[in-house]
């Protein structure tokens, strides 16, 4: 939504919002640290937001922090160390999990319930995959037949592919009063009321995704099923430890979704296949092996 500038309506004034500082997530191997930090050392693995900026008076007025980036530097609180033997390609990509951590914790998912998760690029494995660790079983959909046999191998109970099945037909069979949460990543506003025909009366709606659009809302339909609405869109960094953890036992799948490792040198091509060709992708990572 950034590059396309429907982030915060970011195409009413570019300029306002140039140079942009893409990414806000990443992972590497520390090379330097202060003389006041005792508890890192060089060669540790850690995952990180972003980088500083040269003048400490210039902040970029959006959600990027200038992650896609050879080198970073940061102060220690912004850094989480990772078990040597957690993959960096897929731990690049760990806000992704975080923010589904914390879409989670809104929803109150509980053990033994039903969720559905509508969409399955990144951040909809990772709510799948969140739900499910706190016990829930989850049933998700997308239109991608890649997304749906990934999902079906990670993330999920049951994989729907909704070119091909119903959806609603599915969640019937297992709740037929209707599923007890629906998590949307879809990012599409006219999703809202998809999700309440999912959910049983008095269930929770998760609206996961960024929705650039306005959400319209029919009161009389909506308030006669008394959902509880979350709009999550955000990561708790409190959770990061926790998030290194699950990383580390493999509880949390990052980097088997990953279809894209590329050097810094093709972020162009990658950057315009997100754009142009999101069907052909999952996770995407850039590299910076290699950076003098």
């Amino acid at each position: 939504w950034v590059f396309t500038g429907r982030y915060n309506h970011y195409g009413d004034n570019p300029s306002a919002f140039y140079p942009c500082c893409p990414g806000y997530q990443a992972a590497g191997i520390v090379d330097a640290v202060g003389e006041n930090v005792n508890d890192l050392s060089e060669g540790d693995h850690v995952f990180v937001q972003g980088t500083r900026f040269a003048d400490p008076s210039w902040k970029y007025p959006g959600p990027c922090l200038a992650s896609h980036t050879g080198y970073l530097v940061t102060p220690r609180s912004a850094v989480t160390r990772l078990a040597p033997e957690v993959d960096l390609k897929g731990a690049s990509l760990y806000h992704m999990a975080s923010v589904s951590l914390h879409g989670a914790r809104l929803a109150n998912i509980n053990p033994g319930e039903l969720v559905v998760v509508i969409g399955q690029g990144m951040i909809g494995q990772m709510s799948a995959q969140v739900a499910r660790l706190r016990g829930a079983r989850v049933i998700t959909a997308d239109l991608i037949a890649q997304r749906v046999e990934l999902s079906a191998r990670y993330s999920a109970d049951r994989a729907v592919n909704a070119s091909l099945e119903k959806l609603e037909d599915v969640v019937r069979v297992e709740a037929p009063k209707g599923a007890d949460v629906v998590v949307d990543t879809s990012g599409d506003s006219r999703m809202f009321n998809r999700c309440l025909e999912l959910i049983r009366r008095e269930g929770r709606i998760c609206l996961q995704g960024y929705y650039p659009d306005p959400i319209m809302i029919d009161f009389h339909s909506t308030h006669l099923k008394r959902p509880i609405v979350s709009f999550p869109c955000g990561w708790d960094d409190e959770m990061n430890q926790l998030l290194a953890d699950h990383l580390g036992t493999g509880r949390i799948q990052i980097s088997s979704l990953v279809t894209h490792s590329v050097p810094f040198q093709d972020a162009a091509r990658i950057y315009e296949l997100v754009l142009e060709h999101p069907e052909q992708s999952l996770g995407m990572v850039i590299r910076w092996d290699g950076v003098e």
